[in-house]
Formats: structure tokens, sequence, C-alpha cells
């Protein structure tokens, strides 16, 4: 028999679904600006095909949206977090 483990409360998506929306589209946004930035000012992709440079900068968008969905998690950011309106705001109820 397995163990669960016991219920802390609402996650964020049933306390607060507008934070949750919002906490992903923030991820997103980020991941786009850096993106951009790699592309527009950083990586000299100039010299590849059309495809693979779009297929590039995907990935750039990926990595970096991933990177902040994880630490949207991690306890030790959430000061942070918190302090800039992106806290999960479930640690009281």
């Amino acid at each position: 028999m397995t163990e669960t483990a016991p219920y802390k409360g609402p996650s964020t998506q049933e306390a607060h679904p507008w934070k949750a929306v919002v906490r992903t589209f923030v991820a997103a946004g980020v991941g786009i600006a850096v993106a951009w930035l790699a592309r527009t000012f950083g990586i000299d992709i100039s010299g590849l095909e059309g495809a693979l440079a779009d297929s590039l900068t995907a990935t750039v968008w990926a990595l970096v949206t991933g990177a902040v969905q994880w630490a949207l998690t991690r306890p030790r950011f959430m000061p942070f977090f918190e302090s800039i309106g992106l806290g999960t705001g479930v640690e009281a109820e």
C-alpha cells in the first residue's frame, strides 16, 4: 500500500486561478523577451537557414520559459515573487 502526502491546503490553481494564469503568462513573456534579445542582439544566426534559426529561437524560448516556471515553484524564490505580486498566496490558507 502506498502512502499519500497529507493535504496541505489548496494549490494556487484552486485558490487563485487568475494568479496561476498571470504567472504562466509572465513566464512565457520572459521567455519571449529573452528569445528576442538573443536573436536580435546576442546570437548571430544570420548564416543559418530560416527554419533552423526559428527552431533555435523556439528552443531558447522553451528553455527560458521552463526555467522561469521551475523558479515559480521553488519556495526559496517565493519571497522575491511575493515582493513583485507573483507569489502563490496559499501559504496562509
